[in-house]
């Protein structure tokens, strides 16, 4: 089969992601529906997202044949340069959907999760080989959105593409994309991710559920994106679920959402036994962890033992018998409870003697007790110890005293020392210069020394090193590499350990951060979206820290357009970074000739695909964009490509004038 077996019938999306676009499509030989995924080669990072997408869409194919659960792969190839992916259309609403209309009934949530843990039960096991490498998979970006529920039909769990390969020989994967809301503590951190990052996914899934909401509602605009990553990353208290949940699926929550990995169920078999567990109305083995709403575990012990049938039903529930109190049976259902036997009526697993009776007692002990108590009276004896006593103390401390102020004195030396070099640390010497202080702090147990002399002129030193290379990059063509960025975040974070209150100091090390990881992206072959997304984050918390600021947008302009190909993306940046106030060089006017040019060069491939009017509106869009590349470029011609895309952009032109003119629309 080909992509011209495969024929669009609607031009509007039904689902747009960071790689591709999905269109509603039919199979020309029979007329069968089906959703056709285009994957664009489009920026420096064109190749290798469609190799990952092109793996996606194999173990995507091998997985929907052997376990079902997900669209069924019918064909994918080449498209010129560009990738295409035709599978199975699946109608209905999505879980996200559905969530909409508030909480949902507890037996239907936990049908849902059981549901997916299944699913990743299945998909954590699946292992094949693709093109003689070994692959295992996980879905890495759990969420409604991605859960379809067909009225009377599976369940399918969609986007397994791209960030969902797992190579056999690894044990972690590269994060290519994250959804805060959903996303692991140690993903968001990291940008590395392994199983557990699919569980705490479920477990935010089963939380909405529950509640209606996500754990952080007051966090849910997308303004508050910054704080929103804080909460999670720092484990910040979660809103409690309904006091009408059932304790025992608040304990298998609580569990899935342990903010340390280890803490979490270890694999996905696990979660679907607790949950058959619930399902039966038998006790989690999630109980013994998760007693209350606590984010930590508590002593593992049994809550319904100890709490009788009431551990089962929500806060102020009744637990009369012959009641139906139960926030989980609804309707008429009932549940015959038992009654366990108090505490103290279960005998000890360790024989106890038998008690006396407490009068008795109380009686042995008067009799026992003397009527009157005499002290003897101070000897010389006790007089010279207490005397020799005092004098042993008194020299131990003259003693610590003494070696105290030698051991300041001769680090106070070395602080000198280290004084006298800080005017020669510079953007290769850093770290360097780090382990020496170092090697100072650990002499001095009071670190006078370089808190007097040395902390306050090294702060300010710091601070203009890292700003020297920030300075660097302003330029037309920096002298800098990722060396100096890497020293100049170390800097930075050097500056504010040393300098706490300074909040400026925290949006620079930000910005620094961000460049060594745009810089690691770049280098990677293919270049890494993974890392590239790690910097989008640091230069936007940056930006937030600081927001007069514009050199957080010039790196997430060279970011986006040169690592992620995000046209659109890279011109609102550096606009932002022109509003305040940046002076735009000839390195900045050929970004915008390139983003013109990636995004034309993208219609010019799209209009290929259409006919009639929607093919000439493409055409003229595409030309448009072009028209801007050309102006862009001729002012700087000399400027490294510039004359050389200048030529591309005005073949362009030249040949959609003459497409646009013999062709009939």
């Amino acid at each position: 089969m080909a992509r011209e077996d495969f024929e669009i019938v609607d031009q509007k999306p039904i689902g747009r992601g960071q790689f591709g676009t999905v269109f509603r499509a039919r199979r020309r030989a029979d007329g069968r529906a089906a959703a056709l995924k285009l994957i664009l080669h489009d920026g420096e990072n064109g190749a290798g997202t469609i190799a990952a997408e092109r793996h996606g869409a194999m173990l995507q194919q091998a997985f929907a044949a052997r376990h079902g659960m997900v669209p069924a792969v019918f064909d994918f190839g080449a498209d010129g340069d560009d990738l295409y992916i035709a599978m199975e259309l699946v109608e209905g609403p999505s879980l996200e959907e559905r969530l909409r209309a508030g909480a949902l009934p507890y037996d239907e949530a936990v049908d849902h999760a059981l549901w997916l843990s299944e699913f990743l039960d299945r998909a954590h096991a699946f292992s094949v080989t693709v093109e003689q490498r070994p692959y295992r998979l996980l879905h890495n970006d759990l969420k409604p959105a991605h859960v379809k529920i067909p009225a009377g039909g599976e369940r399918k769990v969609l986007d397994f593409g791209m960030a969902k390969v797992l190579e056999e020989a690894r044990e972690l994967a590269t994060d290519v994309g994250r959804t805060i809301a959903y996303a692991a503590p140690e993903r968001l951190r990291s940008e590395r991710v392994n199983v557990h990052a699919d569980f705490w996914s479920l477990g935010v899934m089963l939380y909405e559920m529950v509640a209606g909401h996500r754990p952080y509602p007051a966090l849910e605009d997308p303004r508050l994106r910054r704080q929103l990553y804080s909460a999670i990353t720092n484990n910040a208290p979660r809103q409690p679920l309904p006091p009408a949940c059932p304790l025992p699926l608040q304990a298998i929550v609580h569990r899935l959402l342990a903010f340390q990995p280890s803490l979490r169920y270890q694999t996905a078999g696990e979660i679907r036994a607790d949950l058959e567990r619930y399902a039966r109305r038998d006790v989690p083995i999630a109980l013994q962890y998760y007693d209350t709403p606590a984010t930590l575990p508590v002593a593992r012990f049994s809550a319904v033992a100890l709490a009788g049938p009431s551990a089962w039903l929500g806060a102020g529930a009744s637990t009369s018998l012959g009641t139906d109190p139960s926030p989980w049976l609804g309707g008429a259902r009932s549940i015959a409870l038992t009654e366990l036997p108090p505490i103290a009526a279960v005998p000890p697993t360790e024989p106890m003697p038998p008690s006396a009776p407490r009068a008795s007692a109380i009686g042995s002990i008067a009799a026992a007790a003397p009527t009157a108590v005499e002290w003897p009276a101070p000897s010389r004896v006790e007089g010279r110890r207490r005397s020799f006593g005092r004098r042993l103390v008194s020299a131990i401390a003259a003693l610590w005293f003494v070696s105290l102020v030698t051991t300041e004195g001769v680090a106070w030396l070395f602080a000198e020392r280290f004084r006298d070099t800080i005017p020669t640390i510079d953007e290769r010497s850093v770290t360097s210069s780090h382990a020496a202080y170092d090697a100072v702090e650990r002499w001095s147990p009071l670190d006078l020394g370089l808190k007097l002399r040395v902390n306050r002129p090294l702060v300010r030193a710091l601070r203009a090193i890292g700003d020297r290379v920030i300075a660097d990059y302003r330029r037309e063509a920096p002298t800098m590499g990722p060396e100096e960025w890497r020293q100049a975040e170390e800097a930075f974070a050097w500056a504010r350990a040393l300098s706490p209150r300074d909040e400026t100091l925290a949006a620079k090390q930000l910005l620094a951060d961000g460049h060594v990881r745009r810089l690691a992206a770049q280098r990677a072959r293919p270049p890494s979206g993974a890392l590239a997304q790690g910097a989008l984050v640091r230069f936007r918390d940056a930006a937030a820290s600081n927001p007069g600021a514009f050199d957080p947008y010039v790196g997430m302009a060279m970011t986006q357009l040169y690592v992620l190909g995000d046209v659109d993306g890279a011109l609102a940046s550096l606009d932002a970074a022109v509003q305040r106030g940046y002076s735009v060089t000839r390195r900045d006017t050929a970004l915008v000739g390139d983003a013109y040019m990636r995004r034309a060069l993208v219609g010019r491939r799209r209009a290929a695909l259409l006919t009639g009017d929607r093919r000439l509106s493409a055409l003229l869009k595409a030309k448009a964009d072009f028209e801007r590349c050309v102006a862009a470029f001729e002012p700087i011609v000399e400027f490294g490509n510039a004359a050389k895309h200048l030529e591309t952009c005005q073949a362009q032109v030249r040949q959609i004038n003459q497409l646009t003119s013999e062709e009939e629309f």
